[in-house]
C-alpha cells in the first residue's frame, strides 16, 4: 500500500467532472483531499493524498492526466530555511497536522514533511519568512 501526494491542476472545462471519484471506483484509489480551491478563471487545484497499490495510482493517474488534468507529484513541496529560522514555535502553534513539532529538550522546531498538507498557515506566520511552500 502506497501513500503518495499530488497536486492536480483542472482547466476550467473539466472542474466540474468526477474524476476523484472515478479514480476511487475504477482504480480503488483511496484520495483524501487535503486543499482545494477554484481561482478566478475557473480553473481548479486539489492537493491529494492517494493511497492503493502504486500500479493502481500509477493507471488513475494516466486517467487523469487523459481527462486534461495537470499532475505534479509533490515530495518537498514546502522548505524551511535553517538559516533564517530561529524557532520561535509560530509555525507550530498554526499547523493543523502537527508538521511542525518543537523539541522539548533542544527548543529546536522540527518539521516532518510526510504531515505537511500545504494549507500555507506557517507561511503567514513565519515572521523570519524561513518557510517556503511550492506548489
Amino acid at each position: 500500500m502506497m501513500d503518495r501526494k499530488f497536486k492536480f491542476s483542472f482547466p476550467e472545462r473539466n472542474v466540474q467532472d468526477s474524476i476523484v471519484f472515478s479514480m476511487v471506483s475504477e482504480f480503488k484509489i483511496e484520495p483524501s483531499i487535503l486543499r482545494a480551491a477554484i481561482d478566478d478563471d475557473g480553473c481548479g487545484v486539489l492537493i491529494l493524498r492517494l493511497r492503493g497499490d502504486d500500479e493502481l495510482i500509477e493507471k488513475a493517474l494516466r486517467y487523469a492526466e487523459d481527462q486534461d488534468v495537470e499532475i505534479d507529484e509533490l515530495g518537498d513541496h514546502i522548505m524551511r530555511d535553517e538559516q533564517r529560522c530561529f524557532s520561535c514555535g509560530a509555525c507550530v502553534s498554526v499547523c493543523p497536522t502537527k508538521a511542525f513539532t518543537l523539541d522539548p529538550e533542544t527548543f529546536k522546531v522540527n518539521l516532518n514533511i510526510e504531515k505537511c498538507v500545504a494549507c500555507g498557515s506557517c507561511l503567514s506566520a513565519c515572521s523570519a519568512h524561513a518557510v517556503t511552500l511550492t506548489l
